[in-house]
């Protein structure tokens, strides 16, 4: 069974010219305010300090006021969605948290590597980094913990 960690966090942006924080959550009580449940994944982290086996972590998403419902990733059409939790979790629950300076995160599809979640026309949305000119911009898919 995964270790699991819970962190209520505030999420924004790293650059406030990109409105995820406005995107995450449409419910302006419930706008910033997401609850991370963190997973140790199989994923080998390619950061090393003195050896060691070093694993990235995967956290799950979902708004603090109602912890039964979880973003998932539909990747048919690059979008994502709350949807209540059932068990075991499915795959598009999941998201694999890669660590950036000056508590920065972005989090990549557990079920689609190479697709980051983001933001597109204030929308939060799964962005495939490098595919389209306009989503190369790592400012998208960056979001500050705090």
């Amino acid at each position: 069974k995964p270790k699991v960690k819970y962190s209520t966090t505030k999420i924004s942006t790293a650059k406030m010219k990109s409105s995820a924080s406005k995107a995450l959550i449409k419910t302006p009580k419930l706008r910033n305010k997401v609850l991370l449940r963190y997973y140790d994944s199989q994923i080998p982290s390619s950061e090393t300090d003195g050896g060691g086996d070093h694993r990235k972590l995967m956290v799950n998403l979902s708004p603090t006021k109602d912890k039964n419902f979880l973003l998932h990733a539909n990747s048919k059409e690059r979008s994502v969605e709350l949807q209540k939790c059932e068990n075991p979790l499915p795959e598009q629950a999941f998201f694999v948290l890669h660590e950036q300076p000056s508590k920065c995160v972005s989090f990549e599809c557990k079920s689609h590597p190479g697709v980051f979640l983001g933001v597109k026309n204030n929308q939060l949305a799964l962005i495939k980094l490098g595919e389209h000119p306009e989503d190369s911009n790592r400012e998208n898919t960056t979001f500050k913990l705090t």
